[in-house]
């Protein structure tokens, strides 16, 4: 069902079709990317999605979902080029800011890290994981706050009307306790100890 938009000069309702209106998702091929991708195609949204790599193979998955033969498109972008990301917002209502920088550490590892780790008296035990903390954060914090200002920018510069910006999936995959295989929802939480 048409949703209405209150947006006529005269006064009048006009109604606004889902197919007629373009949104981009930065980071499309990513856990949470994907889902919103997903959800946006189901509801009727032409989709434009941003990825570093468009023809990589990881992004494959987008292009069976329902309705992306006709209305999704992948673009180049990385959320540190701020001209990439005007090109990819132009011609958009919306925005799905869901890229985000991820750290390199495999949640594979965790458990061997923190099994290395808890051989270590208490103090050191801190000091080694605050040093991991930080070497994690130091490369992560400034791309994820640097993005996020170019996507602000980019999108207002453009005229998008209104931007979504979601958390990163650093939110969730963080706990060594997750069996591998598992499928990570809303009651996961990283481990805040690592």
């Amino acid at each position: 069902m048409p949703s209405i938009d209150k947006a006529t000069d005269n006064g009048e309702l006009k109604q606004r079709r889902p197919e007629l209106e373009l949104v981009c998702v930065t980071g499309a091929g990513g856990f949470i990317g994907s889902w919103v991708v997903k959800e946006l195609l189901l509801r009727g949204y032409r989709v434009r999605g941003t990825a570093r790599d468009p023809a990589d193979q990881k992004n494959a998955h987008l292009l069976a979902l329902e309705g992306a033969e006709e209305r999704l498109t992948l673009c180049r972008a990385d959320v540190l080029d701020y001209d990439g990301l005007r090109a990819a917002f132009r011609g958009c209502r919306g925005v799905f800011h869901v890229a985000s920088p991820v750290s390199n550490i495999p949640v594979s590892s965790l458990p061997m890290l923190r099994s290395l780790l808890a051989i270590l008296t208490s103090a050191a035990y801190w000091v080694a994981y605050l040093v991991l903390c930080y070497a994690v954060l130091q490369d992560l914090v400034p791309v994820a706050v640097e993005g996020t200002r170019n996507v602000i920018r980019a999108a207002a510069d453009v005229g998008v009307r209104r931007v979504v910006f979601t958390s990163s999936y650093g939110a969730v995959h963080m706990d060594p306790n997750h069996r591998p295989d598992a499928v990570l929802h809303e009651t996961y939480w990283s481990d805040y100890f690592f």
